[in-house]
């Protein structure tokens, strides 16, 4: 049986209900499930990528040396990633065994957006409340999406799950352009929106937690089964999270995959948050890397649902691999990149635009086709718990690359061409995203283990 056709009658996936605890598939859940990426993007764009950088820098620890901002800062981004990447398993787990996904999910997106709508309301110079409310934020916002990925087995069949993942991340991205470009003119054009001086860009968190409970609310309301969760503790908890460890070194595919996904998301993570700081260093302007995200996001909406559909007809791993090849390429282009214009069919445009397009182009495609193609392989009756390793991952994937660019950045250091080392360790990258296409023609090779 070909891998397409195994993917698409579900092998090594549920093939009923997952938990018990969904509607039946169809075409009213897909779509629900589908839109909430559109709902959580405004917590990735308006506090992840945008606004909480730079009021943390200039408004809540503005007052702090410039090597205390990094750390502080530094500090928050990690101890929310530690904390979920730590706790996703065993939640996952517990979720698993009571049937408690939906009531999980519900309190962990309603955290978030709390959490989110609290940012509004941090005073200036008060960097340890601010650093305290995004931290529950975050749990908030990357505990949902736990569930949220999980929840794809319910939303559609085996065949459609490349195309409907795919179509959540190119609705994200239509949700990131319409947001990006309200906070451009929210800070920039303010006198469009009938202000006459700039408003306070805290009230876009507030706005950003409206937008993410609008498009959750169809999921948050969503029926299923009640829980049953009696004599559930975290020490059962633990103990079937050894369980679900053992049951999850045993499947050699998802294995496989687990190793593979680390290294090359940790490949496109290092990319998509030292791009701004690699723009900067080459002295691209503050206007081009802000267009730069535009067009990623511009480019991610028809790109994303391509991918999907072409993992639908050729299968996942293929396409991946084409996907993964051509952020070898986004490497090297990234390091070969000159700083003047360059010529694309006759017109000048600036090279970050370029990069920014390649990355677009790919970048919701790898992540939509992961996600769907790990949901093929994972055994009947784990999937949720199976989720919490693939959360974790996803929270542990910018460790490698970063390394990588360091040590690069000091072997290759060379006083007369400053730029060498930096240009080098974008190199380098590359490496994570080969290393991870072997893992994935491991995962391929042969039949997953029953065990």
């Amino acid at each position: 049986m070909s891998e397409t056709e195994a993917e698409n009658r579900g092998e090594g996936s549920a093939g009923g209900v997952c938990c018990g605890d969904s509607e039946s598939r169809g075409g009213g859940f897909a779509l629900r499930w589908a839109i909430y990426d559109a709902g959580h993007t405004g917590f990735t764009m308006i506090v992840m990528a945008v606004l909480f950088p730079i009021l943390f820098q200039n408004f809540w620890a503005g007052m702090l040396p410039e090597h205390l901002k990094t750390s502080r800062y530094s500090l928050t981004i990690g101890i929310a990633s530690i904390f979920v990447a730590v706790a996703s398993p065993l939640l996952a787990t517990i979720a698993q065994m009571g049937g408690l996904r939906m009531k999980l999910f519900r309190i962990l997106c309603s955290l978030g957006i709390v959490g989110m709508a609290a940012l509004s309301l941090v005073e200036k110079d008060f960097w340890q409340l601010a650093s305290l409310v995004y931290i529950v934020a975050a749990i908030g916002f990357f505990g949902a999406n736990l569930f949220y990925d999980s929840l794809l087995i319910d939303a559609t069949t085996a065949k459609n799950r490349h195309t409907v993942s795919g179509l959540a991340f190119s609705i994200g991205y239509i949700g990131g352009v319409i947001l990006l470009g309200f906070v451009a003119i929210w800070t920039q054009k303010w006198e469009w929106l009938g202000f006459t001086e700039m408003p306070d860009p805290r009230l876009l968190f507030a706005i950003g937690a409206v937008w993410w409970a609008v498009f959750a609310l169809p999921l948050l309301l969503k029926k299923g089964r009640q829980a049953e969760a009696a004599g559930i503790t975290i020490r059962s908890g633990l103990r079937a999270l050894a369980g679900t460890c053992r049951a999850f070194w045993q499947e050699r595919r998802v294995r496989w995959f687990i190793l593979a996904y680390f290294c090359y998301i940790d490949g496109v993570h290092t990319i998509i948050t030292s791009a701004v700081r690699y723009g900067n260093a080459l002295g691209f302007s503050q206007n081009d890397l802000f267009a730069a995200l535009f067009i990623v996001q511009l480019f991610g909406i028809p790109c994303a649902l391509a991918f999907g559909v072409l993992g639908k007809h050729f299968g996942a791993r293929p396409v991946l691999f084409v996907a993964l090849a051509i952020y070898v390429g986004v490497s090297f282009y990234g390091a070969l990149m000159p700083v003047g214009d360059v010529s694309v069919f006759g017109i000048a445009i600036s090279p970050m635009f370029v990069l920014a397009a390649l990355i677009g182009m790919v970048q919701g495609g790898v992540q939509a086709l992961s996600r769907s193609y790990f949901s093929s392989i994972v055994p009947a009756g784990q999937e949720v718990a199976f989720f919490g390793f693939y959360s974790m991952i996803g929270r542990c994937s910018t460790i490698l690359g970063p390394l990588l660019i360091s040590f690069v950045a000091i072997a290759l250091h060379d006083e007369s061409s400053p730029l060498f080392s930096t240009r080098a360790g974008i190199a380098c990258v590359s490496l994570l995203f080969v290393v991870g296409i072997v893992f994935l023609l491991c995962a391929g090779a042969g039949r997953r283990s029953r065990a």
